[in-house]
């Protein structure tokens, strides 16, 4: 038995190939989704001679050829190209499994991302591309990563929600250009700032090409992306800050990982939370702020740094916890008191939650001890250790450089013991 899985381009018969289309002419059955099948007939001299199979699913589609005579030749019919997050690997693969093991040829289409750039005029080998339709995509993760962004959109992920999620960001004013049924006579292409596209309503059938620019300003951009940026890059204010030495050991602790959820409680000025999230744009990090005007500052520094992917909540920790998701990590850098209530609360969201802390004072340093040793005895926490770090800075006094010590820090680590739910 022949098989071809065929990419048939945008749907449209000016989208598919001569090889598609002799592949198409020479099958006895047709197998694929409804919309698939009727572009491929479009293109038969002989419909009516062929056999049609309305099919998806990998397990559907080997269960009805292996129904078939093995001298049936046979063309599944895939949109785009083969090799574009299309279904035609995990086909391929089913089929690998019937017996006796089927030929198999795959047959290139033209792809969403080709016709569109083609549309824009725009090259495309730079561009990051990705799917949205039908798994999971850390959409916002992508765009601040990468100077373009392509996205296959359907289900829940429609443009409109991507442009809400850009707008709600804080990025309305990234370029964003929108291809609805592309290759069809009504096919329409949309450009604008993501805000001027807030309202409109688009077509299930979509792609979304986005422009990010440089987000971050000319003076701090070189720093983005590295541990210990330097102190007077942020906006400071009269809010805390952690600083720059102590601050590249959290982060080292802390290790943001791709699509988690990291906490920054008593957040001041906001640097570990910008710092941490310029390490991982794919990670969602919540600053957590009780005072009105750091929670300012600290939407300040966020925009100053391009760090999108920062949220910032204003309230007093536990409390303002409610309604988060459940964080992966957490750094405590002010907890007016409530240490230990505090960290109680991390391990409820997250028994597995890892937990960075640190201490100036001697009564933060003994409430962080006794915290974090009772939750040990109880088995609750693993991994305890502290580290006291001292930084010593040269200030210059006349043609003299005098060494100028920062008063000691304590910092706290543990991972907790529990599973995650």
């Amino acid at each position: 038995m022949r098989i071809s899985l065929v990419g048939i381009g945008m749907g449209s018969a000016g989208t598919v190939t001569a090889q598609a289309c002799e592949a198409i002419e020479g099958a006895d059955v047709l197998i694929g989704a409804g919309r698939m099948l009727q572009a491929a007939l479009e293109l038969a001299s002989n419909p009516e001679g062929k056999k049609l199979v309305d099919a998806i699913s990998p397990g559907d589609i080997a269960s009805a050829i292996e129904a078939l005579d093995d001298d049936t030749r046979v063309g599944i019919i895939c949109s785009g190209d083969t090799g574009f997050y299309s279904l035609a690997q995990t086909i391929r693969k089913a089929l690998g499994a019937l017996s006796p093991k089927p030929e198999i040829e795959l047959i290139p289409g033209i792809t969403t991302v080709q016709c569109m750039a083609a549309k824009l005029g725009r090259p495309w080998q730079g561009v990051k591309l990705a799917s949205a339709h039908g798994r999971s995509c850390n959409f916002l993760g992508t765009v601040l990563a990468n100077g373009e962004s392509f996205f296959l959109t359907g289900g829940s992920a429609t443009p409109a929600t991507m442009i809400a999620e850009l707008v709600e960001s804080g990025l309305g004013e990234l370029q964003v250009a929108v291809g609805e049924r592309l290759s069809y006579a009504d096919e329409r292409i949309l450009c604008g700032k993501a805000s001027e596209l807030l309202d409109e309503e688009f077509d299930s059938l979509a792609a979304i090409w986005i422009t990010r620019g440089e987000l971050a300003d000319e003076e701090v951009a070189p720093f983005i992306g590295f541990s210990g940026i330097p102190d007077e890059l942020f906006t400071r204010g009269k809010a805390p800050m952690t600083k720059q030495e102590v601050r590249a050991l959290v982060t080292s602790k802390l290790r943001p990982q791709r699509g988690e959820t990291v906490f920054d409680v008593g957040a001041g000025t906001g640097s570990v939370a910008i710092e941490t999230a310029g390490l991982n744009p794919f990670a969602h990090i919540f600053a957590i702020e009780k005072e009105p005007e750091a929670c300012e500052l600290i939407e300040v520094n966020r925009r100053r740094f391009g760090t999108f992917n920062v949220q910032v909540v204003e309230g007093r920790a536990p409390e303002a916890f409610e309604g988060l998701p459940a964080p992966d990590a957490a750094f405590i850098g002010g907890s007016t008191g409530d240490f230990g209530a505090i960290i109680d609360r991390l391990l409820e969201l997250n028994p597995s939650v890892r937990i960075v802390a640190t201490a100036v004072t001697m009564e933060t340093v003994s409430q962080a001890t006794d915290a974090f040793g009772k939750l040990t005895e109880q088995g609750k926490v693993a991994n305890f250790s502290a580290t006291q770090v001292g930084v010593t800075r040269t200030r210059q006094a006349g043609r003299y450089h005098l060494l100028s010590p920062e008063s000691p820090i304590y910092i706290f680590e543990a991972q907790g013991a529990g599973e995650r739910a």
